[in-house]
């Protein structure tokens, strides 16, 4: 089988339809569709197996352990194609561009995943107005390229459906990681961009749907990112990099974002004792490594004085200082 399309549902039986098309409408023939349902309370699995009576191509499958990620990882692990495309329900796909992807994959076999660009709009593809910067050009980039450059700075880093992986890449890189709450997609690529060859396709493969139901939006509205990007960091990043031989580089921008983590989630705290509880858990959270005696007493400086003054010669000068020392 040439490509296996993993859709994760939580009450999505309103996008279940139009996903189905969405996939359909790129005509490729050797394909299967699997959907997991991540204990959704509405009439989503009644919509799946419907499909599922209807095309033999689709299948339905159940994760009860909440999140995407947990859908996600049962999903591949089910997956039969040589290529696997990780679709969101809500979202949708632009004319062609998964045939384009496995054109990359085909015409590169020492590539292990293609990634195009996204569009994010409030409406879907027929209401929202396409960029005309499309190229097709393909560029090719070895590890750790884009690694580096997702986690140098998030604003590269775009959704899991605009990616077509080999198969094989999971058994290499691992799957989601299902302690996650938040950021599980952006954690599985920083991982694939360091150990994997990537190609870019300059083209627009799929529309984000935005909307006031989206789990990770409401998520998002509620939670300080200090507070959001913590769990990524110290879960994801920090073991890959006591786990593997890893540049310089991403030492510097891993060490870099812990501490400023650490100082503006202290600052964002209210209450002295709610600061200083924080402040050990967050030693306990790095207690894998040693953290410099300098970066520890400014932390102390904020708990006992939370301003933002003292928090930006903190981000600005103190950690720079620091993360450079340890990576000279």
């Amino acid at each position: 089988m040439k490509l296996s399309v993993v859709i994760p549902v939580y009450n999505g039986a309103d996008f279940i339809e139009k996903s189905y098309h969405s996939i359909l409408s790129q005509q490729i023939q050797d394909f299967e569709l699997i959907y997991v349902d991540n204990n959704s309370q509405d009439s989503s699995v009644e919509c799946i197996k419907k499909l599922v009576q209807l095309d033999s191509r689709v299948s339905l499958l159940a994760e009860s352990k909440q999140g995407s990620a947990a859908a996600r990882n049962t999903g591949i692990k089910h997956a039969q194609g040589d290529y696997v495309y990780i679709f969101d329900v809500d979202d949708e796909i632009y004319p062609n561009a998964l045939n384009k992807m496995i054109q990359v994959l085909d015409a590169y076999p020492e590539t292990d995943a293609v990634f195009g660009k996204m569009v994010k709009s409030h409406q879907g593809i027929s209401e929202s107005l396409l960029p005309n910067d499309n190229t097709l050009k393909v560029v090719l980039k070895e590890k750790p390229y884009w690694g580096l450059k997702w986690f140098s700075n998030l604003k590269f880093v775009v959704g899991p459906p605009a990616f077509l992986y080999r198969s094989s890449v999971f058994n290499t890189i691992g799957f989601y990681n299902e302690d996650l709450r938040l950021g599980q997609d952006t954690a599985l690529d920083i991982k694939l961009g360091m150990m994997m060859n990537i190609a870019f396709l300059d083209m627009y493969v799929y529309l984000y749907l935005k909307h006031g139901t989206s789990t990770t939006d409401t998520v998002k509205k509620k939670t300080p990112r200090a507070f959001m990007v913590w769990p990524r960091l110290v879960k994801e990043h920090l073991p890959f990099y006591l786990e593997q031989d890893t540049p310089l580089r991403f030492k510097s921008l891993l060490f870099s974002q812990l501490f400023q983590s650490m100082g503006r989630q202290v600052v964002f705290t209210k209450g002295l004792k709610n600061r200083q509880d924080l402040k050990q858990q967050l030693y306990h959270d790095l207690q894998a490594i040693q953290i410099p005696l300098v970066i520890r007493l400014y932390l102390s400086i904020l708990v006992i004085l939370p301003l933002e003054s003292l928090r930006k010669v903190y981000g600005y000068y103190m950690v720079p200082y620091v993360v450079k020392q340890l990576t000279n």
